[in-house]
């Protein structure tokens, strides 16, 4: 996987256009290998660009549970 699939989206917003399209193909291609809930979480963040609580409301869930989704499955990325 690029490196640069496993950005936070402060640092997304620094990466030239390329590199963002980059960076949006890797992350698509690994929310494929996630379970459904962590694939949602990581979908609708960084593929639709909603904010936490905006995901928080679509699933129902606390923003902390969203935010926990995310920090796990970046960690995932970052061991794969």
């Amino acid at each position: 996987m690029n490196e640069t699939a496993i950005l936070t989206q402060a640092d997304e917003a620094s990466l030239s256009p390329e590199d963002r399209a980059i960076w949006k193909a890797d992350i698509a291609e690994a929310i494929d290998r996630l379970d459904e809930q962590e694939r949602l979480v990581m979908a609708l963040h960084y593929h639709e660009e909603l904010t936490l609580p905006e995901i928080a409301h679509v699933l129902d869930i606390s923003i902390s549970k969203v935010k926990k989704i995310r920090d796990k499955t970046l960690k995932k990325f970052l061991n794969h």
